[in-house]
């Protein structure tokens, strides 16, 4: 019953070559799926950051749309007459004037939106003994080793905490896609 097979070398070496080359499509796969995990958590990273660099001048973008609009300055700039705009809406009833107010209005309600985010996902680390990292990091735009220096530690520390900060705000922001 018992049948002694042997296998020859040459079926032997196809054999290792193929599970070395499987093995190797395997390592290169997991490689390739944990670099790009690690590339989708810095981007909600970096989007964070971005955030934080553009809050002051969204502040400054929405008080000066109010501006406008409270003293009757938001108005359409006339274009050259020998620029024909095409009209995408039917009827007769289309102003361009009231069009481009409209959109201007709304895209302050959607920065306004943002703001309110931001400043949500900044209270959840408002009491956090190295939040003043944010201000003077992303609004004073002062150098690490000036904010190590004036928060007293090392510029590691203060390296560690703004990413430990930055990983707090982009899961508020973002939820858990940013994990």
């Amino acid at each position: 019953m018992g049948t002694n097979t042997t296998i020859s070398p040459e079926v032997l070496k196809i054999i290792k070559k193929s599970i070395d080359e499987a093995v190797k499509k395997s390592v290169a796969a997991i490689k390739a799926a944990n670099e790009e995990i690690e590339a989708e958590q810095r981007n909600y990273f970096k989007e964070t950051e971005r955030l934080l660099y553009n809050f002051p001048a969204l502040k400054l973008k929405v008080a000066q749309d109010e501006e406008d609009i409270k003293n009757g300055q938001l108005v359409l700039k006339r274009r050259s007459k020998d620029i024909v705009i095409i009209s995408s809406t039917s009827g007769s009833n289309y102003d361009p004037e009231i069009d481009y107010i409209e959109r201007r209005k709304a895209s302050m309600e959607r920065t306004k939106r943002e703001i309110q985010r931001i400043e949500r996902a900044l209270e959840t680390i408002q009491n956090d003994e190295y939040y003043d990292i944010i201000p003077l990091k992303y609004w004073d735009l002062l150098p690490p080793a000036e904010i190590a220096e004036r928060l007293n530690c090392d510029e590691r520390t203060f390296y560690r905490h703004k990413n430990r900060l930055i990983n707090k705000l982009k899961v508020v922001l973002f939820g858990a896609d940013a994990l």
